[in-house]
């Protein structure tokens, strides 16, 4: 019997066709003959209504990540993005000169990220952007003497660095403002750096490292940049007048940085373009409840380990009452909701992702079930994975657990494929915005609402 089920969860995975939504237990049996699934095995529905959490916990995201391909600066939905660039070089020629002039200009030169803004899926009647932004800008300069000295902070983990930016005590920090401006033709965006930071960069001898900070939080959107290892890097840059000549530093290396500015801090908000989650918690109670009635026998099974060959989890989705009233997005696209639940890994509770199986039948008629910022009132989610662990461990009395993020955006919510294909065209058919939506959207309303688990059970009763 064992055998057969891992066999039966194989072909599972192989696929799931849109008739396996049905309810029509001819048209299940059919699919599972189909699949090669004994006639004594038997696919029925079962719905839970009324379920509300016990638990609805947002983890924030707060950790620094690096920035070397994309970086975003600003604030927008609660959340202010900070960027911190770091550089090291060894110019004793160079530090001789900027100690003799009193006209010297630091420049840092930022190249905005044109696959964004220039995309069709950019609001195209937002551009040109111009905004005045107020920066806060702050730095950390170490002293150097030898082109070792260059190559040991190379050679400093990335892990240790972003560590380090929890506990950021610069040297010095300013107030600033800069004329941002962001088009088709001008795509680089040039920040003066106040001249207490030439005053500073004079005192450097022959090396240096430079930590330098940018943050805005007064800005009324966010900015996306390309990063330090891209082919469009920024570039700080040092200007003598007196000798017309300039030194160019690029940072090996940036990260990005981020702060929540919720002020309800009991609310079910997440945001977009960070990886805040939501973690939801039912009890077990009404789910096993539902089960015993549903088979008229005893469940859980307390039988040996308590795994019930009876029956194995085909499909489960849990469907909450949406209202997008309380959220915003920047692009005004639908934005997928992307869903882990949490399984039992020897012993231990570990955060599985759910793999998404089509009802193609339906995303055609009324788009995808799994989104918010679209048509409908409401969202659901396959939670597969999880149940299927729960239903035969739910004895101890442990709740079911799932976690929510926001994803990216979709461009096309009626296409089933869920990836970017290529037609029969040869064209590219785009369904994702490869772009994170720095979007806020609170579940606190939808938390507070009972939810409906369905599950479809491929399950055999009576002999065994």
């Amino acid at each position: 019997m064992k055998k057969f089920l891992v066999v039966f969860l194989s072909l599972i995975a192989l696929g799931l066709t849109a008739c396996i939504f049905d309810s029509d237990e001819t048209v299940m049996a059919s699919w599972l003959s189909d699949q090669g699934i004994p006639s004594g095995y038997k696919v029925q529905t079962l719905s839970v209504g009324d379920l509300t959490p016990v638990s609805a916990e947002v983890f924030l995201d707060s950790a620094p990540k690096l920035a070397n391909d994309r970086a975003v600066l600003g604030t927008t939905a609660n959340v202010s993005h900070d960027l911190v660039f770091d550089a090291s070089f060894y110019d004793p020629v160079f530090f001789d000169d900027l100690k003799k002039s009193d006209s010297a200009e630091a420049h840092l030169a930022l190249r905005v990220l044109k696959p964004f803004y220039l995309s069709k899926s950019f609001p195209a009647d937002s551009l040109p952007l111009k905004e005045d932004v107020s920066l806060k800008i702050s730095w950390k300069l170490e002293k150097g003497a030898s082109k070792s000295f260059v190559d040991s902070v190379a050679e400093i983990p990335d892990s240790l660095w972003l560590k380090s930016l929890t506990k950021w005590k610069p040297d010095a920090t300013v107030d600033t403002t800069v004329s941002f401006t962001v088009s088709s033709k001008d795509t680089i965006v040039r920040i003066k750096i106040p001249s207490s930071f030439v005053s500073a960069m004079k005192k450097i001898s022959k090396a240096c490292r430079l930590q330098l900070r940018l943050s805005a939080p007064e800005a009324s959107r966010t900015y996306r940049f390309y990063g330090a290892m891209s082919a469009f890097y920024p570039k700080l840059w040092v200007t003598l007048p007196e000798t017309k000549s300039y030194s160019e530093f690029d940072p090996f290396r940036m990260a990005h940085l981020v702060s929540n500015k919720e002020t309800c801090t009991d609310c079910a908000v997440l945001h977009g373009g960070v990886y805040d989650s939501l973690v939801v918690e039912y009890e077990s109670a009404p789910i096993m409840k539902a089960l015993s009635d549903f088979y008229g026998d005893e469940f859980p099974y307390a039988v040996g380990n308590g795994d019930d060959v009876r029956q194995t989890v085909v499909l489960a989705q849990m469907t909450f009452a949406r209202d997008d009233s309380q959220g915003t997005s920047e692009l005004g696209l639908p934005i997928q909701v992307v869903v882990g639940s949490y399984v039992d890994s020897a012993g231990k509770s570990v955060r599985k992702m759910e793999a998404y199986k089509l009802n193609k039948d339906l995303i055609a008629s009324k788009g995808h079930p799994n989104m918010v910022f679209y048509d409908g009132d409401s969202l659901t989610l396959q939670v597969t994975y999880g149940l299927r662990d729960f239903i035969n461990r739910a004895r101890d009395g442990r709740t079911f657990k799932m976690m929510m993020r926001l994803g990216y955006p979709v461009l096309q919510p009626k296409d089933s494929s869920y990836s970017d294909h290529v037609t029969s065209k040869k064209d590219t058919s785009y369904v994702f915005f490869s772009h994170f939506d720095h979007a806020r959207y609170d579940f606190s309303s939808a938390m507070k609402q009972p939810s409906t688990l369905k599950l479809w059970l491929a399950n055999k009763r009576g002999d065994e």
